[in-house]
Formats: C-alpha cells, structure tokens, sequence
C-alpha cells in the first residue's frame, strides 16, 4: 500500500524519483500554487540560498533536485514535477522537503491538494499523501525525504505556514540574494525581466559578429601528441606559496581554528596522504599547485574513505590555489590528490595564513579571504574567455553556517548577494579564470520577485 496518512512513512526504493505535486487548476476562486524543495542538512538546515530550488532557481547546483515542468489533464487538474536523483545528493544533505506555496489565496481554496512520488525507471507509484485539513495557509510542507539506515523513505508531513514560501524557507534558514547587474547596468525595475546572459562588460572582446559556433575540435590524434610531448618535459610543481598573512589579532580569524606546523608534500598522478601534524578542530586551508593542464582535484575523506571535501577542483593550467576545509578533529585529516600523471604539491596550512577581504580583491583560481566589516552587498566577477564557466563564492561562520555569495554559470559569469557582517570566511570555490570581488553597501532584495505567470 503506497497511500499514507499524515504522520506516516515509508521506504522510497530506487535511485531516481519523480514527484508531482498535484491541485485543482487555478481559476475560479482556486488559487495559483508553486511547488518547491529544500535540502536540509542534520540540523534541519539549509547550507545557502542555493539549497531551494522554486520557480528563480529550478535545479540544484549538484543536479540532484530538479523542477521538471507542469502538466495539466482533462480533469481540470495540474501537476508540479520535480525530480531527485538519490545519486547526486550530497552526503551532508539528509533531508530533502518538497512544499507547496501560494501568493493569491489560501490552500483552504485548493481542492484534490496532493503528493505522489513514481519510480523514474519503472513508472511505479511508490507513495501517496493526500491534504484534507488545509484552511489558511499560504505554505505547506507537504511532506519529506530523509535517509535511514543507508536508505531513502517518505514522510507525509502536512505542516501548514499563514507567511507564504517567504516565511516557510527563512525558517530553514534561507535568507534570499539577488542576481548581480553589469557594470554600466541599473538593477531591473519591478514587473521587468533582467536577461539570462549578461552583455560584454568593459575589457571583455565580443564574439565576432555572426560567430555563434564554438571553436573546431582538435583533432584527437594531435591531442595525443602533444600531451605525450608534454608530460616528456613536465616541470615538477613548486611549492605552494606562503603568502603574508593580512589578519591579526583583532580581526576575528582565531574564532576559524588555530595554529599549527604547516604540512607540505609533492608528488604526481594520484595520491592519497595522511596530514601527519597535530591540527586543532576548526578550518584549515590547502594551497596546491599542479604543472601543466588537465583535471586537478584535492578531496578530504571521512573515515570510510567517502569524500567530504573539495579544496581543488580545477581544469586551470599550471594551477596554483587555495581551498578550505573544515576539520572536526576527529582521527586524521586524509586528502586524495587526482592530477592525471602531473606533478604537484600541496600544503596544509593555519587559517591564520589567510588574507583580509576589503573593498575588492582579485585572483586566479581559488581563494580564502577574512571579511570584518559590516553587513553589505558582494559584487563578483569571473572572466573565462569564450568558454562557459561556472563562478562559485561561498561564505562561512565561524560555526560553520554557510552563505551562498556567487552561483553562476554562463561566458560572463558575474553575480552580486548581501554580504554577512565579519567576520566570514570567503572562499572563491569554482573559479576557471580571473576573479574579481567588490565590496559595497546593502541593496534592496529582489530574490523573491517572480515574473507574470
């Protein structure tokens, strides 16, 4: 039996779902309804902003949470869909709640208001939770999808909110951020849609006029030749620079972690180390570099070797960058290095090492700044050339909560969200080229704002 009451659960087989969220049509007194999903992790959080997926954010960063379309019947009935793939879910989310939101009436006005989840693969209907007490409320959480014991099941909650999908996300801890406008750009007046890619900013070369194609393949033959070329003369990668710190006391960098004796290794291909130095719990950054080109990545790994961390994740030539990590203390920190046959080096080192965020800042690749001054709004850049890219810039607490400041991917990537009040770590993630960051005063928020239906 797949049907359930309110309260209920049940075991969600398979790897791949799809939900809809199924109502009357809208019209005649029945109001419009929006379906939504949060991923929440073990305090029943949000991580960022970027951890709702709705109508101005329709997929998850990781593609584990997508909102498919709407579908309308013969009967007058519309359906939401959304799909999870249980594959791509990060190993911090443990929860992903789906909700359903209105901004023209109350559910109590929504008739046949109910969840159903089917197997993507089969068709099956693996869970059904039907609404029958709505009355005034603007919100739901219609129900969730939490692991177990190594596996997925569906909870049918029914909890109702009167403060709308505003109201219902702040209390899992969304706080809202806008798209950043162009330089030259005013930010886009009420009832009118800003474009989904940004025009050329200053310094950057348009594509020739009629050039829409990408660049012709080179051929895999010639590619071959020239990595063998290559790795025949491969430069040991130096070792990663320590950079002057800019932080001190005062700054509120000792509330990140502490100090320790730095650990710096080399070697080239695929490696797995075990950081050998005594570190206290708390954050630490990893500087590496890699010679040549190619796929670079550095993970941290739990104790049974799952990866729970990405300090570098790049395809930047003769990369060199820095990623943060937060260590719980727990037994040691081990990394896995991933560099093809390329040579590189890596070093873990205090978050003290870090340098201090003021009104701008520039790099290449990846970074971790300190911000100390007041609540404001970050204005960011990445410049990639022809190539479509994605810019990732996160902020953290000192307790560890997140903020989402940049998640964009397009040929000019540029994006701009309120800046917490420091002290927050800043850390450029996913940046392929070069970044730039700008500090400014708050704006008015216009995450929320939806288009005409």
């Amino acid at each position: 039996m797949t049907e359930i009451v309110k309260g209920g659960n049940l075991p969600v087989p398979g790897q791949v779902w799809r939900i809809a969220v199924v109502r009357r049509v809208a019209g005649d007194g029945v109001p419009e309804v929006d379906a939504s999903a949060l991923l929440l992790d073990a305090e029943g959080r949000v991580r960022s902003d970027g951890d709702l997926v709705f109508y101005n954010q329709p997929a998850h960063a990781s593609g584990a949470v997508r909102l498919l379309g709407q579908v309308r019947d013969e009967e007058r009935r519309v359906a939401d869909w959304l799909e999870i793939d249980t594959g791509r879910v990060e190993p911090d989310v443990r929860r992903i709640v789906i909700t359903a939101s209105s901004e023209d009436g109350t559910f109590g006005r929504v008739p046949d208001l109910h969840i159903r989840t089917l197997s993507a693969a089969t068709g099956e209907q693996l869970a059904l939770y039907e609404v029958d007490d709505a009355s005034t409320e603007t919100a739901f959480v219609l129900g969730e999808f939490y692991r177990r014991d190594g596996a997925w099941k569906f909870r049918a909650v029914g909890q109702g909110y009167d403060s709308g999908l505003i109201g219902l996300a702040e209390d899992f801890g969304i706080e809202g951020r806008d798209p950043e406008p162009g330089p030259g750009e005013d930010p886009a007046p009420a009832g009118e849609t800003a474009p989904p890619d940004p025009e050329p900013g200053p310094g950057d070369e348009p594509a020739p006029a009629g050039e829409t194609a990408p660049p012709e393949a080179i051929p895999e033959e010639l590619l071959a030749k020239v990595r063998a070329a290559e790795a025949a003369v491969q430069a040991p990668a130096r070792v990663p620079a320590q950079r002057p710190a800019r932080v001190g006391p005062g700054s509120g960098i000792e509330l990140f972690g502490g100090d320790f004796p730095e650990f710096v290794r080399s070697g080239k291909g695929r490696a797995t180390l075990t950081v050998d130095v005594p570190i206290p719990a708390g954050y630490v950054v990893v500087d590496s570099t890699r010679a040549g080109g190619g796929y670079f990545g550095v993970e941290s790994l739990d104790e049974k070797g799952r990866s729970n961390g990405l300090p570098a994740n790049t395809t930047l030539e003769d990369y060199e960058g820095r990623g943060l990590l937060r260590y719980d203390g727990k037994g040691p920190l081990r990394l896995r290095v991933s560099a093809g046959d390329r040579a590189w080096t890596l070093a873990v080192r205090p978050v003290t090492t870090v340098e201090r965020l003021g009104r701008r800042a520039r790099g290449r690749g990846g970074d971790v700044l300190l911000y100390t001054g007041p609540a404001g709004h970050l204005s960011s850049r990445l410049r990639v050339g022809l190539d479509h890219a994605r810019f990732l810039v996160q902020g953290y607490e000192p307790d560890g909560r997140g903020h989402l400041l940049a998640n964009v991917a397009s040929r000019l990537p540029r994006d701009g969200s309120p800046l917490p009040r420091g002290p927050l770590l800043v850390q450029v993630e996913s940046a392929d080229g070069d970044w730039s960051l700008e500090v400014g005063p708050p704006r008015p928020s216009r995450f929320w704002r939806r288009d005409a239906r």
